[in-house]
């Protein structure tokens, strides 16, 4: 997922291919952040709500089209949401939901995601706004799991007693 880059302004007609050249030079050194591992199967699948724009390549829409059992163009009319100025087709728009986010908060196209799905990794970006929002929403799913099992071992603790207390009234 990747944010827009600002496209206006008197920049010169060389500073476009310094700005593209940016990502690939940035793209081969390693991204590395202080933020732990988040686990993906408990996450509220922000990276696909949050996470920026989805652009797809003629590769990856050849992939998507084949697993959907469409045509390109019919992928192209029914799935592309925009086409920038730069004639990059965007299958998700800025902060909107994907099309491909499922009810279950799983992908429906994941054997066949895009590129850009396929490098995201929220705990590795320079922008933690994602991973923010993930870490916030597993550590307080957790701290609920975790509030949830002491309260079901004292209430099955407290039954335990019960039980103990009935037994000795009996054997008197």
């Amino acid at each position: 997922m990747k944010q827009r880059r600002d496209s206006g302004g008197d920049r010169g007609r060389h500073s476009d291919v310094i700005l593209e050249l940016i990502p690939v030079a940035s793209a081969k050194l390693p991204v590395t952040t202080e933020n732990p591992p988040l686990s993906c199967l408990k996450c509220a699948s922000f990276c696909c709500k949050l996470a920026g724009y989805v652009e797809v390549s003629r590769s990856d829409i050849r992939r998507l089209a084949k697993h959907l059992g469409l045509t390109v163009p019919e992928f192209e009319k029914k799935h592309i949401v925009e086409v920038t100025r730069k004639g990059e087709k965007l299958i998700k728009s800025g902060y909107d939901t994907c099309q491909f986010l499922d009810a279950n908060r799983r992908c429906s196209v994941y054997s066949a995601r895009p590129r850009d799905c396929q490098e995201y990794i929220c705990w590795d970006q320079h922008d933690s706004t994602v991973y923010d929002f993930a870490k916030f929403y597993q550590d307080s799913i957790g701290k609920q799991q975790r509030e949830e099992a002491k309260r079901m071992a004292e209430e099955e603790a407290e039954r335990a007693r019960a039980r103990a207390k009935r037994r000795k009234r009996a054997k008197r």
